[in-house]
């Protein structure tokens, strides 16, 4: 019944709202259907117990969010138990950072953090919002809409393999990652930047060493340049933090 009063409330935004996809879902329902994700990513993929990288995890990423557009969500950052240099956010405020790129960027904390506002990013433009937003289009479209369609779009944020943004979306999130990191102070805003330009060249020599970023993040020499061009920006005074 609590998914049918979800689902009911997206589709009185669909008539008030009209075709934009993020305003058909709400604050609430991002936090809704990321918190049935989590359960569900936790517990397919598993949690680190560490409690000193735990720790370190959860204050960098918190120290971001108060820095992010979008401050006042209430926001979750754990490791998965994954060997996957990857990172992954939910809707509603879930970031996961995956074993894998602990391990990849130890001794280099900027850009860990650079992957974490990342995916703050994410959260902060709402794309997970903007996703759930196309998918009830289409089934309202089609007439396929039933009451297992919340449950139906948490399932596909908690299958991460099979998670793709758009180039639009990656680049904003990339933009917003570096605007976060600039803003915060804490860590070198290049950190993102350099993590990119270090996967860019393993991928060119070693193409399968990190492959699920790749799939799920393309990285690409035009993301790069956005990235280092608007951090330049930022330093120069061009652009507002």
């Amino acid at each position: 019944m609590k998914h049918l009063s979800i689902l009911a409330a997206i589709l009185l935004a669909v008539v008030l709202g009209g075709c934009n996809p993020k305003g058909m879902v709400s604050t609430n329902q991002e936090i809704e259907i990321g918190k049935q994700s989590s359960k569900e990513i936790e517990s397919k993929y598993g949690i680190v117990k560490d409690a000193q990288l735990n720790d370190m995890v959860n204050t960098m990423g918190q120290a971001i969010a108060k820095c992010s557009d979008r401050p006042d969500l209430e926001y979750t950052f754990k490791i998965l138990d994954q060997k996957d240099v990857n990172a992954v956010s939910l809707p509603g405020g879930w970031v996961y950072v995956y074993k894998g790129l602990i391990d990849e960027t130890k001794g280099k904390p900027d850009e860990l953090a650079g992957v974490i506002a990342h995916e703050v990013g994410h959260i902060a433009a709402r794309h997970h919002a903007q996703m759930m937003g196309r998918e009830l289009q289409a089934q309202i479209l089609i007439g396929t809409l039933t009451k297992g369609d919340v449950q139906q779009v948490a399932g596909v944020f908690a299958n991460v393999q099979l998670l793709r943004w758009s180039r639009v979306q990656e680049f904003q999130a990339d933009k917003l990652g570096v605007k976060y990191m600039y803003r915060c102070q804490r860590w070198d805003a290049q950190g993102l930047v350099n993590f990119f330009d270090t996967l860019l060249k393993i991928q060119k020599n070693h193409p399968s060493k990190f492959e699920q970023i790749f799939l799920t993040h393309p990285v690409t020499e035009e993301r790069i340049k956005r990235a280092q061009e608007y951090l330049n920006a930022l330093k120069a005074g061009t652009e507002k933090p």
